[in-house]
């Protein structure tokens, strides 16, 4: 009986020899991998920490950024209605040229307003264009842009041309497309492409995801045609 007890005390102190052993070597691995792959984690936990924090200050900077391109544009507003027209433009044209935020595209549209204000087809022309093909501008502005320089440029720029102009808003799912679809016709009936015409109009007036109000007026552009 003593000789098993003295062996089931050696097998137990074997164990936990062992299960130290595995321990220390443990421990051994683990400190050369730290030592291996510390400089990459240090690294990993920092660019984690400085990704959050930039974010934070990226969020702060736009909040304050926006409220003062915000004052800016409103700024030039109400210079703009008070008759301080020079002021105002002055305005608008700092916006468009450095703002970060969306205020940088509507001071844009603001500018090419006046432009047409003035009769000047030939800058507002420019200063839609480049909006229209701004791939940073948010995509309903662009549309809008797109809208008036073709509507603006009908008697200047070829036909064809503003029919090429026209062709990413005539998509029925586009919320502009009633718009673009009276354009079209307009340009068509320009050309004396009356049928053409006429087959645009007639199939747009049919779609009954159209609003009524456009369907109305194309109604009534349909009706001039003869």
């Amino acid at each position: 009986m003593k000789k098993e007890t003295q062996d089931e005390v050696e097998k137990i102190q074997q164990a936990i020899l062992e299960r130290e052993v595995e321990e220390e070597l443990q421990k051994e691995r683990l400190m050369n991998f730290w030592k291996k792959y510390r400089a990459v984690i240090i690294g990993g936990i920092v660019l984690i920490i400085g990704v959050t924090v930039g974010n934070e200050i990226y969020r702060s900077w736009l909040t304050k950024t926006r409220l003062a391109e915000s004052d800016q544009f409103e700024q030039a507003v109400l210079l703009n209605y008070t008759g301080n027209e020079e002021q105002s433009m002055a305005i608008y044209q700092n916006l468009a040229d450095s703002a970060k935020t969306g205020y940088k595209y509507l001071a844009q549209m603001r500018l090419a307003q006046n432009a047409l204000a003035h009769n000047d087809i030939q800058q507002a022309g420019l200063i839609l264009k480049n909006l229209m093909n701004d791939s940073g501008a948010p995509i309903e502005l662009r549309n809008v842009a797109r809208l008036s320089f073709v509507g603006n440029q009908i008697d200047t720029l070829p036909t064809a041309e503003l029919q090429q102009e026209l062709q990413p808003l005539l998509n029925s799912s586009n919320a502009f497309y009633g718009s673009a679809v009276e354009l079209q016709a307009i340009l068509l009936m320009k050309e004396k492409k009356l049928s053409e015409a006429k087959e645009v109009l007639t199939k747009a007036i049919g779609l009954p995801t159209l609003a009524n109000d456009e369907k109305d007026r194309l109604k009534e552009l349909l009706s001039i045609i003869r």
